[in-house]
């Protein structure tokens, strides 16, 4: 990699037109006043507040005073934009008004594509950046393109971005020969905006012009900078707002309609139809607290999960889609692990599959698929002193599965109860947002019944956190601490103990106790990182972290591992300035190392690599693992620890240019065990194509080939003695993944998504663990020899372990081919601001097959030929904006 390191230094010394519409009117006036630099200047709208038709002729833009001299961000760093832009800032009592002209010299070269809300398409763009709280770490983005299509982003953490996050605001543009127009109207309710004698927010302007791939900002961000909002302008002026407080209320209506092929199974008739009422309400506390509350919640819209096949003992996380949880997620999350998943919220957990099973009695049993939320609501809001907070809670209904047993009898089976949800989060800024400091908290209750005692019956946990940035916020230190507290029956806590989180059950695990008749169990997590994040060319930092054996989050949060601390140390230059053949570019690397409570050496892996952006604005990342290997604690799933050898893991990623009608991405993975026969591959690609301004489609095909020489099977009793079975596997995942999205207007699109999936597993030969921490690693094991693997004529292995003749484990069948279809088409209509109109079409079929032979034609039509079942629905909201 030093030759990446010298290429770095090398490389960086040294579409479709939019519709013109005639405006006699359309350019601004010169400006009454013009705002100093850094610091704008908004007017109270007179004699009338404009009209929002992207046309800037009304009488207030003439005494608003103008925002010019943006400069270039890219391509050349703080040179005047290549196309004038300008903007003026006008108010009233409820909102707030901002018209940016957009001059261009070319303007038959516009670019502008029609997509749905949100989506960040190549097409030029204006948008306006405010914090309302000027605390210089959040803010309200409003973007726009030629062809009106609308972005909300809201931004937290100085830095990060929440798409999700959607607001009920005006906008309208215009096109001319001279460039084109846009004027916005963004309600201070939607702003959470104090008002009451505050002058200044904080602002920032941008325009992106895609042809040149030129983004201007009024005040401009120095690309050396990881901070965002703290690097905005002043908009003052603003003293005598009085924000209204606000009250929104969206009911909706569902009818929906499941058909599906019918069976002797009693509960798939063939269709089934329901209809579903309910709706949120938004309302205004005071000027910037809210309350956000739903009523038996439906997300039917939201697109499926795709699907996975996880060998593993660990989890799968899926990320949220729903909106009313993914709007202001930045309140309530408290990672637990630098850099992963994990969270002490995992809002998924709210509204899960049930976690009991019907007894089907030698009948049918019905089949749950969700749990219902009953309702939910969240208090999110700050004040000026800089007091934040953030309250969500929850309510989830009991579900019970209908069984019909052998005799006829109808039966209810209880397969979730009845639980509640909290989360709430207070926090502090200091010196001016460089400090924060925040208390976080969640807590699970839940109706236990006999059916359901396998569930522990609360959990509560806490946590503190500290962000402090220092030397002009170019370094930061970041430390937090969090307690654990679960309970319920021996059942329940002997099953947590006994889990892939913990494996208390362990025979080599000195550092833990297993209880199987305790009924609590707590533990603590901490971490601690300081770093050098910002400014100039070099960035480093050292963290680490620990988690005590009785650390459990998993009823309300995300955690995969418990008894381990980690420590880690990363060090990176980059080059910021175009050269000859690169615009930017980056060398990197990393050290981290794990241990056990025993203070057993989990891993040490090295990482180097590099990432470029060449002068044609394609993007190559590659990346180098080196693990040095040490104790694999959860390989025999409860078992004694496993010594891993030592491996290698290699990344490599290329992306065309953005801008491009036809796009490509490529990236590619390799794993390789230096013992053993065990390696990973995959090859993913994504292909983009922009058929007009209006159409485009994704295609990502992937593969995954792995061979393992160590894959887990099961645990038995075998003469008095607990022996751990695993299996030499082939295995092969073949996915695609198709999406088309039409754009009829801002407010009318259809998107259409479909994955088929394919996975097979192929057993080659069976072994058992008889020295889990030999050296070499093939020591480790007792390969069975084919007089002692008995597989009859339905695939089901079992084990001759002594070697009498006689079997002595049944193994089940560990070939599969798991087969898989998914897909839906979405009409998304929004009939007037914040009202929406859905018709969805959802389609799931699937198949699993007794063997792993990989034949991709055979299985292909296995799962064209296999039964499914379609979902329709229609869903229709209405905004009400009350006062």
């Amino acid at each position: 990699m030093v030759a990446s390191l010298l290429l770095g230094i090398a490389l960086v010394q040294g579409q479709a037109r939019p519709t013109k519409v005639a405006l006699a009117d359309s350019a601004l006036v010169p400006p009454a006043a013009v705002s100093m630099a850094g610091v704008a200047l908004a007017v109270l709208a007179r004699p009338e507040a404009p009209r929002i038709d992207g046309r800037l002729d009304d009488a207030a833009w003439r005494a608003a005073p103008v925002l010019d001299g943006f400069l270039q961000r890219e391509p050349a760093e703080g040179a005047p934009a290549t196309e004038r832009t300008e903007a003026r800032v006008v108010f009233t009592d409820d909102a707030l008004f901002i018209a940016i002209r957009a001059w261009d010299s070319r303007a038959d070269l516009i670019s502008a594509q029609l997509s749905r809300r949100d989506e960040f398409t190549p097409s030029d763009w204006v948008g306006v950046m405010i914090d309302s709280y000027q605390d210089r770490r959040t803010a309200f983005e409003f973007a726009v393109n030629p062809l009106g299509v609308k972005r909300d982003v809201y931004l937290f953490n100085d830095s990060e971005a929440d798409v999700s996050w959607n607001a009920v605001w005006e906008v309208a543009t215009t096109q001319d020969a001279e460039g084109w127009s846009a004027e916005f109207r963004i309600p201070f309710s939607q702003l959470r905006f104090s008002g009451s004698g505050q002058d200044q927010i904080g602002l920032n302007v941008y325009r992106l012009l895609n042809r040149a791939n030129e983004e201007q900002h009024w005040k401009l961000i120095p690309r050396e900078s990881e901070g965002w909002v703290s690097q905005f302008g002043d908009l003052a002026g603003l003293a005598a707002v009085e924000p209204k407080r606000h009250l929104e209320i969206l009911p909706y209506v569902l009818a929906q309609q499941d058909v599906f092929p019918a069976a002797s199974n009693p509960f798939t008739s063939g269709s089934h139809s329901s209809g579903t009422i309910g709706g949120d309400i938004r309302a205004g506390l005071t000027p910037t607290f809210n309350l956000t509350a739903t009523i038996n919640p439906d997300f039917g819209q939201v697109e499926a999960d795709p699907a996975v096949v996880n060998l593993t003992a660990f989890e799968t996380f899926f990320p949220e889609q729903r909106p009313f949880f993914t709007e202001g997620v930045d309140l309530f999350r408290f990672p637990i692990s630098r850099g992963s998943q994990e969270q002490l919220f995992y809002s998924r957990r709210i509204g899960r599959a049930p976690q009991g099973r019907a007894d089907a009695r030698g009948g049918y049993a019905d089949q749950v698929l969700g749990t219902r939320i009953i309702g939910a609501g969240k208090v999110t809001g700050k004040t000026r002193g800089g007091w934040s907070s953030a309250l969500l809670a929850a309510l989830t209904a009991e579900e019970n599965a209908t069984v019909i047993d052998s005799t006829g009898v109808r039966h209810r089976d209880v397969v979730e109860p009845r639980t509640g949800y909290f989360v709430g989060r207070i926090g502090k800024e200091y010196r001016g947002g460089q400090t924060v400091l925040s208390a976080f908290g969640t807590g699970v209750a839940r109706r236990i019944t006999e059916p359901v005692n396998f569930l522990r019956s609360s959990a509560f946990t806490g946590g503190l956190n500290v962000i402090n940035r220092f030397r002009d916020d170019t370094h930061r230190l970041r430390a937090s601490v969090a307690l654990s507290h679960v309970a319920g029956s021996a059942e329940a806590i002997d099953a947590t103990q006994r889990s892939s989180v913990h494996y208390f059950q362990r025979p080599d695990a000195g550092y833990v106790a297993y209880d199987p008749t305790r009924t609590s169990l707590g533990g603590l997590s901490a971490s601690a990182e300081v770093s050098k994040y910002s400014g100039g060319a070099w960035l480093w930092s050292l963290s680490a972290e620990t988690r005590t054996p009785g650390f459990e989050t998993n009823d309300l949060g995300f955690q995969r591992w418990a008894g381990q601390s980690w420590a880690e140390g990363s060090v990176s230059h980059r080059w910021l300035r175009p050269g000859p053949l690169a615009r930017r570019a980056d060398v990197r690397t990393r050290l981290v190392s794990g241990w056990t409570y025993d203070g057993e050496r989990i891993n040490t892996a090295w990482n180097v690599g590099t990432s470029l952006q060449f002068n044609n604005y394609w993007n190559l990342d590659v990346s180098v693992w080196n693990r040095t290997g040490g104790l694999r604690t959860d390989a025999l799933r409860g078992g004694p620890a496993l010594t891993m050898p030592a491996n290698t893991f290699a990344f490599l990623g290329l992306t065309t240019d953005g801008r491009n009608a036809f796009r490509v991405g490529i990236n590619t993975s390799v794993n390789r065990f230096h013992e053993g026969s065990r390696w990973y591959s995959r090859v993913g690609t994504e292909l983009r194509w922009r058929l007009g301004s209006r159409q485009e489609f994704i295609i990502a095909p992937q593969l995954e080939w792995e061979t393992s020489d160590f894959q887990y099977l099961a645990t038995e009793d075998v003469n008095g003695t607990t022996e751990y079975f695993l299996g030499d596997v082939d295995r092969k995942t073949t996915s695609l993944t198709f999406r088309g999205n039409f754009t009829f207007s801002p407010t009318l699109s259809v998107q259409l998504y479909g994955e088929p999936f394919i996975s097979n597993a192929s057993y080659r030969s069976y072994k058992r663990a008889v020295a889990p921490r030999a050296d070499p690693f093939v020591d480790q094991f007792e390969v069975f020899t084919d007089d002692q693997v008995f597989t009859d004529a339905g695939g089901n292995v079992s084990i001759d372990v002594d070697g009498n003749g006689q079997p002595d484990v049944d193994l089940g069948n560990p070939n599969f081919t798991a087969l898989s279809f998914r897909s839906n088409a979405v009409l998304r209509w929004e009939y007037r601001p914040g009202s929406t109109l859905f018709l969805v079409w959802q389609h799931n079929r699937a198949e699993t097959l007794p063997s792993g032979d990989v034949d991709l034609g055979s299985s292909t039509r296995t799962l064209v030929n296999a039964s499914g079942g379609n979902t329709f629905l229609v869903k229709l909201s209405y905004w009400l904006n009350l006062r």
